[in-house]
């Protein structure tokens, strides 16, 4: 699976990785590498939430 990542640093100097076409997935850390490896995280919860069928 490919998918594009920005990879941003704030002023609190926290590193904010996010999924560009899953709106919403983001996730930070005190590295680059360790804010993609919690993006990867956030997006398998984000992918496996969405295959899960609609409530009623």
């Amino acid at each position: 699976m490919r998918f594009e990542v920005v990879v941003e640093q704030n002023e609190a100097g926290q590193f904010v990785a996010s999924a560009v076409e899953y709106a919403g997935v983001s996730a930070t850390g005190r590295t680059e590498k360790e804010a993609l490896a919690r993006l990867l995280d956030a997006l398998e919860l984000h992918l496996k939430r969405g295959r899960k069928p609609a409530s009623p």
